[in-house]
């Protein structure tokens, strides 16, 4: 009787320690799936690009704002173009969460240029009285790149215009 009793507690042990380690794996996946659906990227030096789509819950909200402060102190990011182009719905917190990260950006040094505010999304912000008068937006990603770039001093050009070098015209057909 008691080998009866040691077996299975051996078994319900090996049982225990299959599902701590396969809640395990599955919270591993759950946070690299939500890392990955909010990448920061750099574009140049300087400029980081934060595309967000889908839903914003909370946690989510945290999760990009740690995201972006992680990437602005790494790469010493002085402009951040934030594009909300795939983002559906903005509620209140949600909206000010944006607000909470495009100010703690600021405070570490980094513009932010908001992006691909929809009109549903706009009409929702309005709607909502969220304060948006700190808040730099730009129609679309192009948009808010090029200045962006302009910010931080690039010069654009178009390809294939003719530019003066050392006192000869380059790329002049």
């Amino acid at each position: 009787m008691s080998l009866k009793k040691v077996a299975f507690f051996d078994i319900g042990l090996i049982v225990d320690v299959l599902v701590f380690e396969r809640e395990r794996v599955i919270r591993q996946q759950q946070e690299a799936i939500r890392e990955l659906s909010t990448p920061v990227l750099q574009l140049r030096e300087r400029l980081l690009l934060l595309p967000i789509i889908g839903v914003i819950d909370t946690y989510r909200a945290r999760l990009i704002t740690e995201s972006l402060l992680q990437e602005i102190r790494a790469t010493r990011a002085r402009v951040v173009v934030m594009d909300i182009t795939g983002v559906a719905t903005i509620d209140s917190r949600v909206a000010n969460h944006i607000m909470q990260t495009v100010a703690a950006a600021r405070l570490m040094g980094a513009q932010v240029i908001v992006t691909g505010i929809s009109a549903p999304v706009a009409q929702s912000l309005v709607a909502l009285g969220i304060e948006l008068g700190t808040l730099d937006t730009v129609g679309d990603l192009q948009g808010g790149i090029e200045r962006a770039e302009h910010t931080l001093g690039y010069r654009l050009m178009q390809a294939g215009a003719p530019e003066l070098v050392d006192g000869r015209w380059n790329g002049a057909s």
